[in-house]
């Protein structure tokens, strides 16, 4: 009984999203008949709770399927769906994401990633998945709840301003209508003003020069050796190299992703027009942006060289 219902949320949660997989394919291919009998066979099963019947439906239409069509992605889907093994669930679905990125289910298979990974205790794994989702997709509403449970999880790991960046983000993106979600990340955020003011830096006094009494002024022109080092032999007409993060048509989200940067000790800014680059230093060498690559990746966070755009 416990199978049967969860296969109806399941198949609840896929018409949810506007995208019942195996339904779209019938409309994406001409609404081909057999293809259209086969889905509405497929759903019939499911409401009907026959968990074992839909099962092998969608083994069949993955057995007369090539690989390079898309209805084979919203097929391993529905099979990740109906198994009761978390291995091969978390197989077919890393499979969605990686081979088919611009299927209609992509969004929900990143979720049920992130659910299987927080059930088996990865939360790195499952945060890497919601990541995705808030970088990728969260101009839709299963993006913004995505953020939502995005920043749940870091404010219960203490990153309560990170937690409170993607809060934000979450807020610009939802749509008008949809109150309860914008009620449920408020109440989230509700600390926020609170601990952003404290983590505001305290004024701090500039050095007197003790041989004048004078305060010492840096010139903002001013560079030290190292700096110095790698401006010398630049690319000709360029500044160098830059490390990239990320590009975004809303320059907020640019600002609130290169003002995290900042808080990791990284050199980021953002570029003047849209798409706003979200990029990190000049440098003279691309060993040098590599090095910054490699710590970025290391950290879980993906980047690129690019030449740095002019001053």
């Amino acid at each position: 009984m416990m199978t049967a219902l969860r296969s109806l949320l399941v198949w609840g949660l896929v018409c949810a999203s506007g995208s019942v997989a195996l339904g779209n394919v019938a409309s994406a291919q001409g609404n081909n008949a057999r293809t259209d009998a086969v889905s509405e066979r497929i759903r019939s099963l499911m409401s009907q709770g026959d968990v074992a019947g839909a099962r092998r439906m969608v083994d069949s239409v993955l057995a007369g399927t090539a690989s390079s069509e898309s209805r084979f992605g919203d097929a391993l889907f529905l099979r990740a769906v109906l198994t009761p093994s978390t291995d091969s669930a978390r197989r077919d679905l890393l499979r969605v994401v990686v081979e088919y990125p611009q299927s209609a289910i992509m969004e929900e298979a990143l979720v049920r990633l992130a659910e299987i990974e927080i059930g088996t205790g990865d939360r790195p794994s499952a945060r890497r998945h919601l990541e995705r989702l808030v970088r990728d997709h969260l101009a839709t509403d299963r993006g913004v709840k995505a953020a939502h449970q995005f920043a749940e999880m870091l404010l219960a790991e203490g990153a309560t301003l990170q937690a409170c960046a993607v809060l934000d983000s979450a807020r610009a993106h939802i749509s008008s209508g949809n109150i309860e979600l914008a009620n449920q990340i408020a109440y989230t955020g509700r600390l926020c003003g609170q601990a952003r003011a404290a983590a505001q830096p305290k004024p701090v006094e500039p050095p007197v020069n003790t041989l004048t009494d004078s305060v010492a002024v840096r010139s903002p022109r001013e560079v030290s050796p190292k700096e110095g080092s790698r401006n010398r032999g630049a690319p000709s007409g360029t500044d160098g190299w830059s490390v990239q993060v990320a590009a975004y048509a809303v320059r907020g989200d640019a600002l609130r992703l290169a003002a995290r940067l900042s808080a990791r000790g990284y050199d980021a800014r953002v570029t003047a027009v849209a798409p706003f680059r979200v990029r990190i230093g000049r440098y003279s060498s691309r060993a040098a942006a590599l090095d910054v690559v490699a710590r970025l990746k290391a950290e879980k966070t993906e980047a690129i060289i690019v030449v740095a755009e002019r001053m």
